[in-house]
């Protein structure tokens, strides 16, 4: 892997794992798009670990189509990071590492607002693990004019 992207790597992780909310979309088995605002957490491979209800339409579009997109953005320093890849509930399956602890900490991180999955039936909630299949990280931050160095597509690593 070149400096450049080696670099851009670095960056787009930093960034994603600084933040904790991102735009979800997804869309249902008949291609109708939906779009929500979930608070995650990232491991060390761009995966993000979301949770959810089970009865919510991001939960129902999902079963129907695992294919999804992600976005985290910044308007004050103007970056995104895009994923798309494939998203599995991992709420009964051990062979993925959970991120629930993380989760509920990030959930419960506002002293005045708790998210609001964290106030319903515990029984509910699942986790989602979305692995990337595509990363594209957009710094414009310091890019004069044009595009040239704004846009890094991010390897996948195995």
């Amino acid at each position: 892997m070149d400096n450049d992207i080696s670099r851009a790597r670095t960056d787009a992780l930093v960034f994603l794992k600084r933040h904790k909310t991102a735009v979800l979309a997804t869309s249902s088995l008949t291609g109708e798009p939906h779009a929500s605002m979930v608070f995650y957490v990232a491991d060390n491979n761009f995966g993000v670990h979301f949770i959810t209800r089970i009865d919510s339409r991001k939960y129902e579009a999902i079963k129907a189509n695992p294919h999804v997109a992600i976005t985290v953005a910044t308007a004050d320093i103007p970056q995104t990071l895009q994923i798309e890849g494939i998203a599995t509930d991992i709420s009964q399956n051990n062979q993925i590492s959970s991120m629930k602890p993380e989760l509920f900490e990030v959930l419960q991180s506002n002293h005045w607002f708790y998210a609001p999955i964290t106030k319903l039936d515990p029984s509910s909630p699942v986790e989602i693990r979305i692995e990337p299949t595509w990363i594209r990280w957009a710094d414009y931050a310091f890019e004069q004019d044009g595009n040239e160095h704004v846009f890094k597509e991010i390897p996948i690593l195995g």
